[in-house]
């Protein structure tokens, strides 16, 4: 989305909690999410203010972060679910949305992806999925120049190190999933709403993972990312399936 070009303390009056009473013709819908989060190459917090503005057009808007969730959930129709940080930091409060059997959630939490951190990489290798090489363990590895150690919790990069084999054979795994460091001409992410695509992005330069640019995905390649769909159980929402081009 196009960053905002709203000024910082207009900004920040955006971002105050709406608790003012929901009863309109409207629906309301809650966005939840974490401005102050940081992600590499992106700036999340000017995404929220874009879409909140525009979903204002068409439902009342509450904003607010995981940890205030149980505060204002009786007061909204629908939550959103935006960019909230690894899981880790907040698994209690996801438990007890998933508890919550009458929430209308987007997207719904019963899905296998990374909303359950990256346990889903190391399933999707062993089932014969054609994914990057993943283990839970230095037991089976080939040998490669480079790794990738990935906190299984982890989000958006956070906490991923690159290691030499030589570094491998001393590093701690625990709790992390161990990748070789591939070399790959470009990656492509392939976004469906529910189980339909609808658009395909790449980033043409790899040291510039999210400069995107849109790709014309074949049919062959929209089947390919179709598979991780189907794998997935993730009722309805957003789904992106990232892809290396090698």
């Amino acid at each position: 989305m196009a960053a905002s070009k709203l000024p910082k303390d207009e900004l920040l009056n955006h971002f105050g909690y709406r608790y003012k009473s929901m009863r309109t013709d409207k629906k309301t819908i809650l966005l939840l999410t974490d401005f102050s989060y940081q992600a590499k190459g992106r700036e999340y917090f000017r995404e929220d203010v874009e879409l909140s503005l525009f979903l204002r057009k068409f439902f009342k808007i509450c904003i607010c972060h995981i940890n205030d969730v149980e505060k204002i959930l009786d007061a909204v129709d629908a939550i959103l679910l935006r960019n909230t940080g690894p899981q880790a930091t907040h698994l209690s409060q996801l438990k007890a949305l998933r508890e919550r059997k009458n929430l209308c959630l987007f997207n719904d939490l019963l899905g296998k992806g990374d909303i359950n951190g990256k346990h889903h990489l190391l399933e999707l290798f062993e089932s014969g999925f054609p994914v990057i090489p993943t283990f839970a363990s230095k037991e089976k590895l080939k040998r490669y120049e480079r790794y990738l150690l990935k906190p299984l919790d982890g989000a958006d990069s956070h906490g991923v190190k690159i290691v030499t084999y030589a570094e491998l054979l001393t590093a701690s795994c625990q709790n992390l999933l161990i990748q070789p460091l591939l070399e790959f001409q470009y990656e492509v992410s392939f976004y469906f709403i529910g189980n339909e695509f609808h658009y395909a992005l790449y980033a043409p330069n790899p040291e510039r993972r999210w400069e995107l640019n849109p790709y014309m995905a074949s049919s062959k390649d929209i089947d390919f990312a179709r598979k991780f769909i189907a794998w997935n159980t993730c009722k309805f929402g957003i789904q992106r399936v990232d892809a290396c081009r090698l």
